[in-house]
This record gives C-alpha cells, sequence and structure tokens, in this order.
C-alpha cells in the first residue's frame, strides 16, 4: 500500500512538472491589444477611496510614473487604465478637451471666414468655467468659496501634481484626439465638413504654444517676488479707485460744496492716474521676464492676480503653483509632437472603447 501511495505522488508530481511546462500549449497568454501607436488605454473606472490619502496619492503618482516608462519602451502594448483622482475626475479632462477643440475656428468656415485660423481662448474664461460651474470635479458646486478652497488644497500638493500630469496627459491628448474627430465646422458655403488632417495638426500646434505660454508667464510670476511686490500695489491702487469713486457719490447725495466736489473728481483722475502707472509698471516687468506669446495685457494681469492670490492663501504654494506652470510646458512640448504624428486610426474613449478612425 505504501509503494503504491508513493508511486501516486511520484506520478503526480511529474505530471505537475509537465504541465508546468507545456503551459504555454494549454493556457496561452493573451496577446496585448494593440490600440495605436504611441498611445495609452484608460478606463474611467475610479479607485476605492484609500484610507490614507496622502500615500495614496503618492502610490498613484510613482505607479504612473513607472506607466509613463513603461508606455516609451514599448508603445504598441497596450496599457494598465489609469485610475482617477478623487476630485479632478475624467470627466474633467474630457470636458477641457472637448472646450479647447470647440475653441478652434478653422479658416474659411462660417464661424471665422477669414483666410486664418485662430484660437478663441483666454485664461479668464477658462478659469470662470471650471471655477464656478465645476464641471468634472468632484465638489458642492453650490458652496462656491468651499468648493475653491477645497480644491486648492487638493491639488497645490507635489505628490497630487506630479500624479496628475503623468496619468492625464495621454489622456488629455487621447481626449483632444477623439473631440476633433467627432467635431465638423460648417463652412461659408454652408456645407457641414470634419476637421480635416491639416487643420487637427494646426489646431495642436496653435494650443501646444498657448500652454507654452501660460506654462512660462505662471512659472515666472510664482518665483518672481518684483512681479507680486508690483502686483500688490497695482491691486492697493484699484482699491483707492474704488474708494475714490465711492466718496464721490457719497458727497452727491449730501449737501456738499460744488468745490468740494470738483476736489473728489480730481482725486479721482488722480487715483485712476496711478492706477495706469502700477498697471504698465507691472506688465512691463512681466513681458521683460515671460518674454509671452499671444497673450494680451489683460491676459497677463489677470493670470498675475491669481498667482498673487494663491500666494496670499499659503506662501509654500507659490512653489506648487511654478511647478504646475513648468508641467504645463512639458504638456505643450508632448501635444507638440503629437501635432507631427498622423492623426490615430483608431481612438480609444475613456471606457476604453474604440471610437473608430476619420
Amino acid at each position: 500500500m505504501k509503494r503504491i501511495l508513493a508511486l501516486v505522488v511520484i506520478l503526480g508530481l511529474a505530471g505537475g512538472y509537465w504541465l508546468f511546462q507545456n503551459r504555454e500549449r494549454f493556457f496561452p497568454t493573451p496577446a496585448a491589444r494593440e490600440v495605436a501607436p504611441q498611445r495609452w488605454q484608460v478606463a474611467t473606472s475610479s479607485s476605492p477611496p484609500p484610507v490614507n490619502a496622502t500615500v495614496q496619492i503618492a502610490q498613484n503618482a510613482s505607479n504612473a510614473t513607472a506607466e509613463t516608462d513603461l508606455n516609451a519602451t514599448n508603445a504598441s502594448e497596450a496599457q494598465t487604465p489609469v485610475g482617477s483622482d478623487a476630485i479632478v475626475t475624467h470627466a474633467f479632462v474630457q470636458d477641457v478637451a472637448a472646450y479647447l477643440v470647440a475653441r478652434y475656428l478653422p479658416a474659411g468656415t462660417k464661424r471665422n471666414p477669414t483666410a486664418q485660423s485662430r484660437f478663441d481662448l483666454n485664461v479668464k474664461s477658462v478659469n470662470i468655467r471650471y471655477g464656478v460651474d465645476f464641471p468634472g470635479l468632484s465638489v458642492d458646486p453650490a458652496d462656491t468659496l468651499g468648493a475653491r478652497k477645497k480644491i486648492f488644497e487638493h491639488v497645490l500638493q507635489g505628490p497630487v501634481i506630479d500624479f496628475l500630469h503623468a496619468a492625464y496627459t495621454p489622456l488629455f491628448l487621447d481626449s483632444l484626439e477623439e473631440a476633433l474627430q467627432a467635431t465638423t465646422h460648417t463652412l461659408s458655403s454652408g456645407q457641414a465638413a470634419p476637421i480635416t488632417e491639416a487643420q487637427r495638426q494646426e489646431m495642436l500646434s496653435l494650443l501646444s504654444a498657448r500652454l507654452q505660454g501660460i506654462g512660462q508667464v505662471v512659472s515666472v510670476l510664482s518665483s518672481s517676488d518684483a512681479v507680486r511686490t508690483l502686483v500688490g500695489r497695482y491691486l492697493e491702487d484699484m482699491d483707492k479707485v474704488n474708494q475714490a469713486h465711492l466718496d464721490f457719490w457719497n458727497l452727491q447725495t449730501e449737501k456738499t460744496s460744488p468745490a468740494a466736489l470738483d476736489d473728489a473728481s480730481a482725486r479721482i483722475k488722480t487715483a485712476i492716474q496711478n492706477r495706469e502707472i502700477s498697471r504698465q509698471r507691472l506688465l512691463q516687468n512681466i513681458v521683460a521676464l515671460s518674454s509671452p506669446q499671444g497673450m494680451d495685457a489683460s491676459e497677463l494681469i489677470y493670470l498675475a492676480q491669481w498667482v498673487y492670490r494663491r500666494g496670499a492663501e499659503n506662501q509654500k504654494r507659490l512653489a506648487m503653483v511654478g511647478k504646475i506652470g513648468d508641467l504645463l510646458i512639458r504638456t505643450a512640448g508632448a501635444m507638440k509632437e503629437r501635432s507631427g504624428q498622423p492623426m490615430p486610426a483608431v481612438i480609444v474613449d475613456a471606457g476604453g472603447n474604440a471610437t473608430g478612425s476619420q
């Protein structure tokens, strides 16, 4: 009996070893599905909320960086789907992409009948859209101030910024491609036409240059004490203009002599002149330091105030704002590289579904 049992054990071990050696014949490894060259496959499924958010953020950033390296070494191999951030969701990235594509106006179309294509976009409109309605951001839109505070406290952290850049840049580029393939324009003749390959490359190039310029300005504004001092002085002069107007209107409601009203009016003019001097000094410093391209004076002033407020809320956040500026420049570089590549034959949406080709 013992001999029989030993024989059974030996045969079992031998069979197991043979099955292990020939496992490819019986359990072939599924071949990785090729989506398109130089692309990621991204899914919208959200990961369960981590017990320790800080640790999970750092892990996500590390995993996303490793994913980027793997994609660079074997671009045609389908990648592991990327998890969604707790506040900045995949829907936000897709909404931004669709919004940006809608701002591109090709030449010779009903909305832009001129011979020059243009990008109808400014940073103020973008900030208003995502700082008021919060599409794709997991915050309470009814509490505007509370929602903004929650977003900045979450996003302006090094590990979060690194994760969002590493994980969401491929999703952003793919979402732009998907939005472009789904877009049609009405020609001057009234005929609807899809985006051509030349227009696609033009749009990505224009947007790349735009992001490059914004990134440079943000990076400079966050690191220059001189510029922030000038912003503070400009804001003080703006307050003085408002106060001068208020004093003037208060005097009108009282029985004030014409001479007193003239003095109040003169103070308004002086305050306005001082404000414009401060504004010009601020603009000159920004231009000298960052050499912005494609941005008008109002945008530069608006960005300067935005960065100044982040530092006023928390001085340590300025370094994070500068990091965002630097990563915007890197994103612009990736977009410029994508513009030189042909339109992908297949676009994989955030759900991992192929949307077809154009």
